[in-house]
């Protein structure tokens, strides 16, 4: 006696690109602007998928997401495969797959946003490209990009520089952690990059201009190093504002600081005529950072506490 096989179910692709979006952001209103549709959209798109799998994926409470079902942590995971299987698929049967490995040069400040996160979903897209990565302070990644030592490099530039292709304009601001105390008989303690970062550049000559005593107290070419010093309340240091998270804060005007101004993030190739994979990736971390660089500053604006 033959026995019916149950049909399998074919999730849509789409859908599961989405509900990752929200997974990863916990934020229904974060994935529609990711993928440029509303959230009634969104929130369509992970109902079928709630209808596929027969289960709930999210718990929510009035339009929000709390946290992952143990389905949803368990659907996360092949997701994750499938898409990138897709992906690579789709790339392989490409006429032009993009392959080769390609030179980046990138500020030290790159890895306090979301620059690992790019590099995968670029390296999904394009599986046979490989990516050399390398941090620097600006001055440096400017003056080998000139020298053709990389085949990418971004860095941050004054306003009206014109040394490469200006991708967006970041305000600087003055930031420091929830346990700094300032005693304004004391010389500013500053927490730096080290010598070449236009963020020490743009501090120091602001407080000379300015006429304030200063001192080194903290300097690291570790994001995540100077992060920590700043929390831990070693002094105060200059930030894009998009890079300023809780429990960071920036400094209000008890301290009457003096006026920072805004500084351009631009890119610039290695070589007159670069090979296509070099500037699909640009464009790629182009787009990323415009997205990325102005939704960290409304978040830092309703949740980061003022000094």
């Amino acid at each position: 006696m033959l026995t019916r096989t149950r049909a399998a179910t074919n999730f849509d692709i789409d859908c599961l690109r989405t509900f990752l979006l929200v997974a990863d952001s916990m934020s229904f209103s974060r994935a529609a602007e990711d993928v440029g549709r509303s959230q009634s959209t969104v929130s369509q798109q992970i109902s079928k998928l709630e209808l596929q799998a027969g289960k709930p994926l999210l718990l929510r409470r009035k339009g929000r997401v709390l946290e992952l079902t143990a389905e949803g942590g368990k659907l996360v995971q092949y997701a994750r495969r499938i898409l990138q299987l897709n992906d690579e698929a789709y790339s392989s049967l490409c006429d032009e797959a993009l392959s080769g490995m390609v030179h980046l040069g990138v500020p030290l400040d790159f890895f306090g946003r979301n620059f690992t996160s790019w590099l995968a979903g670029f390296k999904a897209l394009h599986p046979m490209v490989g990516l050399e990565v390398e941090s620097n302070q600006s001055e440096s990644l400017l003056k080998r990009s000139k020298r053709g030592e990389f085949d990418l490099a971004f860095f941050k530039q004054e306003t009206g520089a014109r040394h490469g292709e200006v991708v967006l304009r970041e305000q600087l601001v003055w930031v420091s952690g929830p346990k700094f105390v300032a005693d304004r008989d004391m010389p500013i303690p500053l927490i730096l990059f080290p010598e070449g970062c236009a963020y020490r550049k743009f501090a120091l000559r602001s407080l000379d201009d300015d006429k304030r005593q200063w001192q080194l107290s903290f300097v690291s070419p570790s994001f995540e190093c100077m992060r920590s010093a700043i929390i831990d309340g070693m002094g105060i240091t200059v930030l894009a504002r998009g890079l300023v998270t809780p429990p960071m804060r920036i400094v209000g005007h008890g301290l009457r600081l003096p006026q920072l101004p805004a500084i351009e993030l631009a890119y610039a190739y290695g070589r007159r005529n670069p090979p296509r994979v070099v500037t699909e990736l640009a464009d790629y971390l182009s787009e990323e950072l415009i997205q990325a660089g102005a939704r960290p500053q409304r978040a830092t604006a309703a949740q980061a506490a003022v000094a």
